[in-house]
């Protein structure tokens, strides 16, 4: 009860808002920005209205001291506006380290340089009693599930990418794969009206409007809307309707109030709501012995298989997810130089599924889990003033969630006994309770120093403190009690980066870094079927990483390019196993694997008007002890199947081997009024295993995304007309966003969008 009231009551005080996180947008290494003029990639030394020493960089708001040389993504939310980048799965089309699963809203999962969410569920639903290792964050404040950002983004400033754990000083102690850290942008004086509508194939549409300005005297505000539309394609053949379409609205309002120069407040509140029909489609069968089993049970129970964009199904997927965020922001600048900066959030997320089965039998309907959220956060910082050779950080971190789930599966009568060879299972109703209460605790402090003119030292250290408990309840199949659990763990983070200065355009760092993600409870009763009670507890997940880079710019060419060489060793990794007998995904400590690669960023001006921008990833990922992993299907379906396989030396899922995108984008000015431009965006990815037993059936198969974009701008009397026609997967390339292992060696899987023609008008004013 006193967590409450020491949120609550902090939450009150700070009612009003801040400016972001700590009154500072981040903003990354030029080298990892996309600028339009070289002299952008030049930080300058600025004085702010305190007297303080910031780096600017590219004529943006002050980065954060602290923040570590590190591998980075930066992008405006212009850019990805124009690059019609509108949900975390886009991102990935521009950042080639992350990877995104996003089978179905609950389900999402992030991670990078393929470390992250541990999930690669072979079958069943997500397990909910674990967090991922990626730190997602919306305007400072933590999200805990990755589906909270599923509704897609709406009035965006920017969003940065850093990779690898040299972060976990600075944010939460689960960072320990990387951070994506999306900002929306701050009221100010200057009005701002503006207009979006986009129209496609596929009935794709996006809407939105947004109106921001002065309120009153030192009070501004902001309102934005955003809808988002695409329909179904999908072919239903039993009713000839599509699905796999959604739609979804957002809205989100700001004030900010700045009484001085020294203090400012920032008061955020939004809500989503989104409705979507997730829907898999047959992508293979296994041949194991020389028998299909599962085309044989199909041809038995006439369960129509259908290839391609195509599915036969009796029952449809829904899913409705909604949300609501506060979060009330403070940040105040007083004598010496001294800076104390808090954010403060409540966040409630649900989500309702209404599952079935992939078949054209009726095996099971109306099933699923509905998920109820609740999380609050607290971030205190103080910030010294900048002295000569040094300046630090410290503050303390607070992050609650209070979790229930309740799940059904109903199988029908006749049907599902004949499919599962068992008569147990006609007309009958399983249920599942589960809750989770996760409360974690830190102190961290960080520090730069720079005891030579060319050399600079961050280092930085966090302790966290996880409580975690929760129970998780099965009826009427394989009854289970797990009773209450309950974990307390240590968890410290440490880090050290130094920079050194070949020149005025050349950096060379390496950064060190020690981190642990918290561990996790089993709100499943697989694991004590298959291992014992004491599975239901997992440990946490320690992550090692080592990271040498140079960044170089070169003005005679007009170039400026960043490498790095990355090396991270996970022990005790959190995945997922699953349990045949009662269908039920849980968690496992699965042993140690490496991720090891270079990456290459680059941005180019070859010419006036023009720019391109290649990222390029070679990620050389590999279980170094994983023995006792579940087998493949084309192992557990052979006859006499050992009862685990070794996965030692096989590469780790949901990990391309390389990963690329490149921008090109090149606009001309017609007169002072109006300009033309056009843009190409190409991705590509090889293949990957999905699901974590690296099921050669459950792979995906390379693909590339070809894009482009030509448009025109004119600008009168104040107002600004951006109108573009586009052409996303020109290609019309088939692939696919995720796999998963079903009944019988079958495999399904989420398909990607087809080639969409639309159209674009913009109006600002």
């Amino acid at each position: 009860m006193s967590k409450y009231i020491f949120v609550s009551g902090f939450l009150l005080a700070t009612t009003l808002l801040t400016s972001n996180v700590w009154g500072e947008q981040t903003s990354t290494p030029a080298s990892n920005t996309k600028l339009k003029k070289l002299h952008k990639f030049t930080a300058e030394k600025k004085k702010n209205a305190a007297g303080e020493s910031l780096d600017v960089v590219g004529n943006r708001t002050a980065i954060d001291r602290q923040r570590p040389t590190s591998s980075s993504y930066h992008f405006t939310g212009q850019e990805l506006e124009s690059e019609r980048i509108n949900t975390l799965e886009d991102l990935q089309q521009l950042s080639p380290s992350i990877n995104v699963d996003a089978a179905d809203p609950f389900n999402s999962s992030i991670s990078i340089r393929g470390m992250g969410d541990g999930g690669g569920q072979t079958g069943g639903e997500a397990n909910v009693g674990m967090p991922s290792s990626v730190g997602l964050f919306l305007d400072g404040v933590y999200l805990s599930r990755p589906s909270m950002m599923a509704h897609g983004f709406n009035d965006l400033d920017s969003i940065d990418v850093y990779n690898g754990a040299t972060q976990g000083t600075l944010y939460p102690a689960n960072v320990t794969a990387g951070v994506i850290d999306i900002k929306t942008r701050v009221p100010t004086a200057t009005p701002r009206r503006e207009a979006l509508f986009s129209y496609g194939s596929y009935g794709y549409m996006r809407a939105s409007a947004l109106v921001s300005g002065r309120i009153l005297n030192n009070l501004f505000g902001s309102i934005s809307y955003n809808h988002t539309a695409q329909g179904g394609y999908i072919k239903n053949v039993r009713y000839g309707n599509n699905v796999n379409g959604y739609h979804g609205d957002s809205v989100r309002t700001q004030l900010y109030y700045t009484p001085n120069e020294s203090l400012n407040f920032r008061l955020i509140a939004d809500y989503s709501a989104e409705r979507e029909t997730p829907t898999p489609v047959f992508y293979k069968s296994i041949t194991a012995a020389g028998i299909n089993q599962f085309e044989n049970m199909s041809s038995a129970l006439g369960n129509h298989i259908v290839t391609g964009r195509a599915t036969d199904l009796d029952y449809q997927n829904y899913d409705t997810t909604q949300q609501v965020g506060v979060s009330p922001q403070i940040s105040w600048r007083f004598g010496g130089g001294w800076k104390l900066s808090s954010i403060s959030s409540f966040r409630y997320f649900s989500t309702n599924p209404v599952m079935s089965d992939p078949y054209s039998i009726n095996v099971y309907y109306n099933s699923g889990t509905n998920v109820r959220d609740r999380t609050w956060y607290e971030n205190i910082r103080f910030d010294s003033p900048q002295w000569k050779t040094i300046n630090f950080a410290t503050g303390f971190a607070y992050s609650g969630e209070s979790l229930n789930t309740n799940a059904i599966s109903q199988y029908s009568d006749g049907v599902s006994g004949a499919w599962y060879k068992s008569s147990s299972y006609n007309n009958l109703d399983v249920y599942r309770y589960g809750s989770l209460r996760d409360d974690y605790y830190s102190v961290y402090a960080q520090a730069t120093a720079h005891p030579l003119k060319k050399l600079t030292i961050k280092f930085g250290f966090r302790e966290g403190i996880d409580d975690k408990s929760g129970t998780f309840r099965r009826l009427n199949k394989s009854p289970f009690y797990s009773g209450i659990l309950s974990k307390t763990t240590a968890l410290p983070s440490a880090m050290v980066n130094v920079d050194y200065d070949l020149d005025s355009l050349t950096k060379f760092y390496i950064a060190l870094s020690y981190g642990e993600k918290a561990g996790a409870l089993n709100v499943s009763s697989g694991a004590a079927n298959k291992a014992g009670f004491g599975s239901l507890y997992i440990k946490p997940e320690t992550t090692e990483s080592i990271e040498v880079g140079l960044h170089k710019n070169i003005p005679a060419a007009k170039l400026d390019f960043k490498i790095d060489y990355f090396n991270a060793l996970v022990k005790d990794f959190q995945t997922q196993g699953y349990d045949t007998d009662t269908q039920q995904t849980y968690l496992t400590n699965a042993g140690n694997y490496r991720s090891r690669g270079v990456e290459y960023t680059m941005t180019w001006h070859p010419i006036n008007g023009l720019d391109i921008t290649p990222n390029i990833l070679y990620n050389d990922t590999k279980y170094l002890s994983y023995e006792n992993a579940r087998c493949a299907p084309e192992v557990s379906l052979q006859s006499h199947p050992p009862a685990s396989c070794n996965l030692n030396g096989r590469p780790v899922f949901r990990a391309p081997k390389v990963s690329l995108s490149v921008v090109g984008r090149y606009e001309h000015r017609l007169n002072d009024k109006s300009s033309v431009y056009g843009t190409v965006r190409y991705s590509y990815r090889t293949a990957t295993y999905a699901t974590v037993d690296d099921s050669p059936s459950a792979k995906i198969p390379a693909y590339g995304l070809l894009n482009f974009s030509l448009g025109y701008k004119l600008k009168v009397h104040g107002t600004s007309l951006d109108t573009s026609i586009w052409v996303n997967n020109v290609l019309n390339k088939t692939y696919y966003r995720s796999l998963r292992e079903g009944d019988y060696g079958s495999v399904f899987g989420w398909m990607g969008t087809p080639r969409v023609i639309g159209g674009t008008v913009g109006v600002h004013f």
